[in-house]
């Protein structure tokens, strides 16, 4: 069986000292629930690492690249002929 993939960006987000891991995992449900909602079939979560690159300025002056992680959500729907 052949599939559609589609793959959205997942960062929970909670205040300093006022948040909790349950809040994260229910933003996450509410991201898997829209999507299931529209047809995609929850498949797999997947951290990714972006490299950000300086800007050329601010490679003259020496910095260096920084590094981004967060989470790719992916959801998957049967191909129909």
């Amino acid at each position: 069986m052949q599939y559609q993939y589609k793959v959205v960006p997942f960062i929970g987000r909670i205040k300093m000292g006022k948040g909790s891991a349950q809040e994260v995992a229910e933003q996450l449900q509410a991201l898997i629930d829209q999507f299931v909602g529209e047809g995609w079939e929850y498949y797999r979560i997947d951290p990714v690492q972006i490299e950000v690159r300086p800007g050329c300025l601010a490679s003259l002056f020496g910095a260096q690249a920084s590094y981004i992680n967060f989470d790719q959500v992916i959801f998957r729907r049967p191909v129909t002929a």
